[in-house]
């Protein structure tokens, strides 16, 4: 979202990124566990993806509260061939575990060139892209994704099955920001649902359904959404969720999507065991890399430049995101009024000193970005 789509407060990235850090470490986690999580969710509110930032922290700590998720877990790493690893989560944030694939994977890739690693008895993640614009920003390409709770109909169904299962792909670019994908296999993230409910704005036609399997916009009463491509292309977003759940599932060891519990609640007491699944390249194996960088240099300027429609701008992908975060930074990242309301009671349960903020006006929806 845009800073004027949310009614709320403004705080600074620094600032928010010290109070979730100690947020969840007063409610038990280690040290790693709290930088990472804190890390995750205020990059992506920083980049404007709000679905997946720091409204998620209240939920994270009624997980944390009910006992899914291990607060201080034996978090392992198995090098299981010369590039391919994988990282044991042993139940704990989802945000650490997947620094530490990426770390892995750019390590085996520096030597072997590309890299796959899986994560296992993991915890929800955030924003995929967090991870790999992390390995972009360190000069590798990465490819991440994960599964989760059924909460989209299978093209031709009428029962949820796949999750969102999102896909994130990221890639270095000369003399600017990485090229970063960062999607939901479904019409929609169904955080963007709960986020419209935050809101209390109306979703857009046509990508979710009620109980009774009819389209509707009000958020509060959708069950389920569809998959990317809607009614009469739906199974291109099924069949790239089938993927997703494969590579999660299989590939790790876990269940697919459709075994989980829901993510929501209201029971939180056991884990699920959900997967992440990683792969790195080097670029530097493929090519000299200054021919890797005039190669994607003149694809994003040729992108950027192609012909478009009166009023419009072609750009090219996370070009939204990278100037969100600029304006942000000057002007600070926004937290939505219900978010804002769980994190003042969080801060005095746990004794931390909530963030400094500012209030924000409340305009018109613009946009919303699709992390899973």
């Amino acid at each position: 979202m845009a800073i004027e789509d949310i009614e709320g407060k403004l705080g600074t990235a620094e600032d928010l990124t010290r109070y979730v850090r100690d947020l969840i470490a007063a409610a038990g986690a280690d040290a790693p566990s709290a930088e990472a999580t804190a890390r995750a969710v205020v990059d992506a509110s920083s980049r404007g993806v709000d679905t997946h930032g720091v409204r998620l922290v209240p939920w994270y700590l009624e997980m944390v509260e009910g006992g899914r998720v291990n607060t201080r877990p034996n978090l392992t790493f198995t090098q299981k061939a010369a590039a391919v690893g994988h990282v044991d989560s042993d139940d704990g944030f989802g945000h650490r575990a997947s620094f530490r694939a990426i770390e892995e994977g750019c390590a085996m890739a520096a030597t072997s060139g590309i890299a796959a690693v899986t994560v296992g008895r993991s915890t929800h993640h955030g924003a995929t892209g967090v991870y790999t614009l992390a390995a972009a920003r360190n000069g590798f390409a990465a490819l991440g994704m994960t599964h989760a709770d059924p909460a989209v109909v299978p093209h031709g169904g009428t029962k949820a099955f796949f999750g969102t299962n999102p896909i994130s792909f990221a890639v270095p670019a000369p003399n600017g920001e990485p090229v970063l994908l960062d999607m939901a296999t479904s019409s929609i993230p169904f955080n963007r649902v709960l986020l419209r409910r935050a809101t209390g704005t109306a979703l857009p036609p046509e990508i979710a359904v009620d109980a009774g399997g009819d389209f509707t916009t009000d958020p509060h009463a959708t069950v389920a959404l569809k998959s990317l491509g809607g009614g009469t292309f739906g199974y291109k977003g099924a069949g790239l969720a089938a993927m997703v759940d494969i590579l999660c599932s299989a590939f790790t060891g876990m269940g697919h999507g459709a075994t989980f519990a829901p993510f929501n609640g209201p029971d939180y007491s056991k884990p699920i065991p959900i997967g992440h699944f990683f792969l790195v390249l080097n670029p530097a194996t493929f090519q000299a890399l200054s021919l890797f960088d005039a190669r994607i240099a003149a694809f994003l300027d040729d992108l950027r430049n192609a012909p478009a429609h009166p009023g419009q701008r072609i750009m090219a992908p996370g070009d939204p995101e990278h100037e969100e975060a600029i304006r942000r930074r000057e002007r600070g990242v926004p937290i939505d009024r219900v978010t804002w309301k769980a994190l003042a009671v969080a801060a005095k349960k746990y004794g931390v000193a909530p963030p400094r903020v500012t209030d924000t006006a409340d305009v018109s929806d613009n946009r919303e970005t699709a992390a899973g």
